[in-house]
């Protein structure tokens, strides 16, 4: 009976905290730069230009996954319902 008296902690979720700053700011970073650049009269880039290091490593890293995941599953012949080594 204690129990359902008892004041419930909060939670935080921190990384939908830190994925969201980071969405926004982002925004606001796009934002200011399209402006910047109108105001110049500079031509916008387009594709992979644009992207910081962070989203760059993000990429390579998502590559690299999905070349292990084809390396494994079709070329060794590890298939997805076969057992492994």
């Amino acid at each position: 009976m204690a129990n359902r008296y008892k004041k419930k902690r909060e939670t935080t979720n921190r990384t939908k905290d830190w994925i969201t700053d980071y969405y926004r700011t982002g925004r606001e970073f796009d934002k200011e730069n399209r402006a910047r650049r109108e105001r110049e009269g500079q031509k916008e880039e387009k594709g992979l230009r644009n992207l910081n290091s962070f989203e760059i490593t993000c990429i390579v890293v998502i590559a690299l996954a999905l070349l292990g995941m084809i390396i494994k599953y079709f070329i060794l012949g590890h298939g997805f319902w076969t057992p492994g080594i």
